[in-house]
């Protein structure tokens, strides 16, 4: 087992391989981890287990320590001494944080159990008490409903399914909204003032500002999302697997609204999304337009759905949205067999 740290560790030699061969997105490369790792509240690590020919499963995991606080960005040291581990996978909360080479029957949370948290708890010391995972799958369920454990249904992820081009797509809602969608998209689609590119590139800089007006929509959460810095989305940018959706007003360039997807052969994601307010210059109706440029483009690149994440569970499935349901566990790590660990 090695437990990294991309702020201090170099990228494994297997890591482009590893990375490939279990279908992490963008966010998992080395780059955009290290950058991401040093804006962090926690030590962001990233465990890889071996096996005789060669790793067999990745974990990302943020060590939470008494010194933690929603203030204040990570200290220069290494994850260790009393804590616990909260597992999720970087910089998002729309897919697992954990990939493992074999089908367990349990969407990889027996391996967790049995494999992950001994495992680093023999690498960081009995001090790793507690571990929360999150994005567990209803399937796992039996493994973790056990006496000392809690477990909760957290909000489910949406998702949308490509059904054609747009207007197939706008075909298969229900009247009221196709007829606003319809609406809406005729006014967007006709005005001079915006102008929507797929691709192509975008200012790091700008989209870290404008992605910050996004933060203050969820100040409605016990530990505040940290805002993105350019750092990172420089480092996701630049990647040939993300794309972006920007919205911009030709008079002046101004970027009125941005979405960034990565790429993904079976479930991208749509990572982010942010639009200038309608009182700072923005425009009304952005955020439902892009839903039609997602459908254009699940539909150009032949991608069978996209992931959108979690919140506005109504909205979402107004706009054709699917859901899985999923849970989070909190575990102590205290007497692993008192507590039955497999």
């Amino acid at each position: 087992m090695e437990v990294l740290d991309a702020r201090f560790d170099a990228e494994p030699d297997h890591w482009p391989e590893l990375t490939a061969r279990a279908g992490l997105r963008a966010d998992w490369s080395w780059p955009v981890l290290a950058a991401q790792a040093w804006a962090a509240r926690v030590p962001q690590l990233v465990t890889v287990l071996h096996g005789s020919e060669g790793p067999t499963g990745v974990v990302a995991s943020g060590f939470v320590g008494p010194t933690t606080r929603r203030h204040r960005f990570v200290g220069p040291r290494r994850a260790g001494g009393l804590g616990g581990l909260d597992v999720r996978a970087p910089g998002t909360s729309a897919v697992p944080g954990w990939w493992f080479d074999t089908d367990d029957g349990h969407g990889g949370v027996h391996r967790l159990l049995a494999e992950f948290l001994p495992g680093i708890r023999r690498e960081l010391g009995a001090g790793v008490c507690a571990a929360l995972l999150r994005q567990v799958p209803e399937e796992a369920l039996p493994l973790l409903e056990k006496r000392g454990r809690l477990v909760r249904k957290t909000e489910p992820l949406a998702h949308l399914r490509a059904v054609g081009d747009r207007d197939a797509w706008l075909a298969t809602l229900p009247r009221k909204r196709r007829q606003h969608l319809r609406r809406l998209f005729d006014t967007i689609d006709d005005d001079p003032t915006t102008t929507v590119r797929t691709g192509g590139a975008v200012d790091p800089t700008r989209a870290a500002e404008l992605l910050r007006v996004n933060l203050e929509t969820h100040r409605d959460v016990p530990i505040i999302p940290l805002p993105q810095f350019t750092g990172q989305l420089t480092a996701l940018l630049a990647r040939p697997d993300v794309f972006t959706i920007a919205y911009t007003d030709p008079r002046d360039d101004t970027l009125l609204a941005l979405g960034v997807l990565l790429d993904h052969p079976e479930l991208p994601l749509a990572r982010h999304w942010s639009a200038l307010p309608e009182d700072e210059g923005g425009r009304p109706g952005l955020y439902f337009h892009f839903y039609g440029e997602l459908m254009r483009w699940l539909h150009d690149t032949g991608r069978p759905r996209v992931s959108l994440g979690k919140k506005m569970v109504d909205l979402k499935r107004s706009m054709g949205a699917e859901f899985t349901d999923q849970y989070a566990a909190a575990l102590p790590l205290v007497g692993l067999a008192l507590l039955g660990l497999p």
